[in-house]
C-alpha cells in the first residue's frame, strides 16, 4: 500500500507539531513540562517481548528509553539555592512599582543552569496553580531563549512566540511589545525566565538594543526576571553603563 503525498505531508506536519509541543519556549511545551512526565509504558513480560517482531520490539524499547530519558531532576544544592532565591525575589517584587530585583544564574557550560531556572519556574507555577486552581487563563511563567546574533525584534518575537501571538512581517516593535505586555499583564505573569543570555554582546549595536529591550520588558511587566547564561560575569555583560544597571539590580548565583 502506498501513502498519498497529501497524507504523507500531514503525517510529517503532525510529527513536527508534536516535536514543537515538547519545546520549553512555547506555552504548550512549557505546560507539558509542568504537567510532568507521561504515564510509564506498560511493562511487557519476557515471553511477550520475545514474541514481538523486530519492528514492535524496537518501538517498545524506544518508548521505555524515552520514558527513562525524562526522569526526575535531582535537587542539588545549586538547584535548591536558585529556587529559594528566586521565590523570595518574586515575593519581594510582588508590590514593587519600579526597580524590581532580578536573578542571574551564571557558570560554565553544562553545569545545570537551565535545569535550575526551569525548576524555579516549575515550583512557581505549581504554587500558582495551587492558589488559583480554577483560573485556567493564567500564565504565571514565561520562558524564552536568546537566539544567536539576536536583534531587538528577534527577542520580542521570542516572547510573542511563547505566548502564541501571531507576528506578521509588517508588525513593528511597538506592536509586538504592546501585545506581549498586554497578554502577560492580563494572565498575571509573575516570573520571566531568559536563557542563553551569553548570546548578547553589549559591544555590538544589536546586542545593546537587545539588552535595552529586555530592560524595557522588565520595566513594563510586573514580573521578576531571571537570566541564565555561560560565564556572565566574565563576558562583559555586567560592565559599562548598561552592565552596571544590570549588576545593580540582579543577584548573581554561580553554578
Amino acid at each position: 500500500m502506498t501513502i498519498s503525498k497529501p497524507a504523507a505531508r500531514r503525517h510529517v506536519l503532525q510529527e513536527t507539531d508534536a516535536e514543537a509541543d515538547r519545546q520549553l519556549n512555547t506555552l504548550t511545551g512549557w505546560r507539558r513540562f509542568i504537567d510532568g512526565p507521561p504515564t510509564p509504558p506498560v511493562l511487557a513480560s519476557r515471553s511477550a517481548w520475545q514474541q514481538m517482531n523486530p519492528a514492535e520490539r524496537d518501538l517498545y524499547d524506544e518508548s521505555r528509553l524515552d520514558h527513562h530519558a525524562r526522569m526526575l531532576t535531582v535537587a542539588t544544592s545549586f538547584v535548591e539555592r536558585t529556587a529559594i532565591c528566586g521565590r523570595r525575589l518574586v515575593l519581594l517584587n510582588r508590590h514593587a512599582i519600579s526597580a524590581r530585583r532580578g536573578l542571574i544564574v551564571s557558570g560554565p557550560a553544562g553545569t545545570g543552569k537551565t535545569i535550575a531556572i526551569t525548576q524555579l519556574g516549575l515550583s512557581h507555577e505549581l504554587l500558582d496553580r495551587a492558589r488559583h486552581p480554577h483560573a485556567t487563563h493564567r500564565i504565571p511563567v514565561v520562558y524564552v531563549t536568546v537566539p544567536p546574533a539576536a536583534t531587538a525584534r528577534m527577542i520580542a518575537t521570542e516572547f510573542a512566540r511563547f505566548l502564541g501571538l501571531p507576528v506578521r512581517a509588517r508588525s513593528n516593535m511597538t506592536d509586538i511589545i504592546e501585545a506581549v505586555v498586554g497578554v502577560c499583564t492580563d494572565t498575571r505573569t509573575a516570573l520571566v525566565l531568559v536563557d542563553e543570555l551569553h548570546n548578547i554582546s553589549l559591544t555590538s549595536r544589536h546586542g545593546a538594543e537587545v539588552a535595552d529591550t529586555l530592560k524595557y520588558f522588565s520595566e513594563r511587566l510586573p514580573a521578576t526576571f531571571v537570566y541564565a547564561g555561560i560565564d556572565i560575569g566574565e563576558s562583559g555583560l555586567l560592565s559599562g553603563t548598561r552592565g552596571a544597571q544590570i549588576a545593580g539590580r540582579f543577584t548573581l548565583i554561580p553554578s
